[in-house]
């Protein structure tokens, strides 16, 4: 809006002083029916012949007002949501048993369904956003890309340094998967096969599987793919030695469309689930974990884990 359209209305909108010396409620003042009347409509047709450069659309304005929002919310009183009445949940849906999509397009998993009953405990409506794993704490971090992300995702220090994290509920450890017809690695030798610049191992991008890799085989070639089902597609086709996974995952995969591969080590490692959460959200958080207790306690969560076979 032009400068001297917006001192019009200022002008109009001015608060009038009563003889207290407080302001009355705002009115237009001053200027008869007709005169105001007139002008708002001066001010409203000049207002429309500014800048062409302005953004249009509804995708536009959404974005800006949902970032101000979130800004703006104090998320210690109440929740600090990208869209009024819904938790917006990243997700990372190629990661069975835990998330993922069956034939007909549908969110499934252990991760979706456990959030999906959060949702109802806090009265809100769940929208799952897919995207890669790697971009899941990054969006939560900002605030106005998801509310939360769930995707079989470890607690670590590191990620804490960019989100919170709910309580857990889940714990996973590693495992080594090769082709089944691969006798050179074996349960006995992996770590010394593994650990060779010979060797190519698979994970998936921004996993703990990869930090494991790089730590327990400093010498081989660490190869990430975007998701676990592009890494078990990689050691099919022998683009790699070893795929290193979440324990769970392996045994999903290998036992349903790679079951020409197969687990030879499982490693404890102890690695607790938990839902990241924007920093800012300490209510949600809050009413999060006391959702995680009551489905716990009410029998929801071990259900879950005999319907996916995790438990």
């Amino acid at each position: 809006m032009h400068k001297w359209a917006h001192n019009i209305l200022q002008f109009l909108e001015a608060p009038e002083i009563g003889a207290t010396g407080k302001e009355k409620p705002m009115k237009i003042k001053k200027l008869g029916a007709l005169a105001a009347t007139g002008a708002m409509a001066l001010v409203l047709g000049l207002a429309g012949c500014g800048s062409s450069n302005t953004t249009s659309g509804s995708a536009a304005g959404s974005s800006s007002s949902d970032e101000a929002k979130v800004e703006k919310v104090d998320g210690a009183k109440e929740y600090a949501l990208v869209k009024d009445g819904t938790l917006t949940v990243g997700t990372s849906a190629e990661y069975a048993p835990f998330e993922y999509k069956d034939d007909n397009g549908d969110y499934k998993g252990f991760d979706l369904e456990l959030i999906q009953k959060v949702g109802e405990k806090l009265g809100l409506d769940v929208e799952f956003v897919n995207n890669d794993f790697d971009t899941l704490i990054p969006g939560v971090a900002s605030g106005a890309k998801y509310d939360v992300a769930i995707a079989a995702i470890t607690d670590t220090p590191e990620r804490e340094k960019e989100v919170s994290f709910s309580d857990s509920y889940y714990m996973d450890d590693q495992a080594i998967v090769t082709k089944a017809d691969n006798a050179d690695i074996t349960a006995d030798n992996y770590t010394d096969k593994l650990n060779s610049a010979d060797a190519t191992i698979i994970v998936q991008s921004g996993s703990t599987a990869e930090d494991f890799a790089e730590e327990n085989f400093p010498k081989a070639k660490i190869v990430p793919y975007k998701d676990a089902t592009e890494c078990f597609s990689a050691l099919q086709s022998d683009k790699g030695d070893a795929v290193v996974t979440n324990r769970s995952v392996a045994s999903q995969l290998t036992a349903e469309q790679f079951n020409t591969c197969h687990t030879i080590k499982q490693i404890s490692t102890g690695e607790e689930y938990a839902i990241a959460i924007n920093k800012g959200n300490t209510k949600l958080q809050s009413d999060i974990n006391q959702a995680i207790k009551d489905l716990t306690d009410d029998g929801t969560v071990d259900a879950l884990m005999e319907q996916y076979s995790i438990k």
